[in-house]
C-alpha cells in the first residue's frame, strides 16, 4: 500500500481503496466536467472500467516519466536560517 513518500498509479483492483494517482485523475475529471457545466454522471459498469483503465495508464505513464527523470526536479530546503538547494536523485514508486 502506498504511503506519503511513494507514487502509485493505481489499478482497477485498488482504484477506490488506496491513495493513487488514477483516482486523483478521475476526481479532477469530475471537477472539470462540473466547471464545464456537464452534469451527466460518469459511465458505470464495464464502461467505467474502460475509463478507469485509461486513468491508470495515464497515471502510470506520468509516474514512470517522473521516476526516469528525477533530476528535472529542483529542491530547496530551508530552516529559516540556512537554505540548501539540490536536485532529486530518485523518485519512490510502489
Amino acid at each position: 500500500m502506498p504511503g506519503g513518500n511513494q507514487l502509485h498509479g493505481g489499478t482497477l483492483a485498488d482504484f477506490d481503496s488506496t491513495d493513487n494517482m488514477a483516482k486523483e485523475i478521475e476526481n479532477a475529471y469530475k471537477a472539470a466536467r462540473i466547471l464545464a457545466g456537464i452534469t451527466d454522471p460518469l459511465p458505470s459498469g464495464a464502461r467505467a472500467n474502460d475509463m478507469r483503465m485509461m486513468f491508470v495508464a495515464i497515471a502510470t505513464g506520468v509516474i514512470n516519466h517522473l521516476k526516469n527523470n528525477p533530476k528535472a526536479f529542483a529542491v530547496e530546503a530551508t530552516d529559516g536560517t540556512i537554505t540548501v538547494d539540490g536536485t532529486v536523485t530518485s523518485v519512490n514508486v510502489l
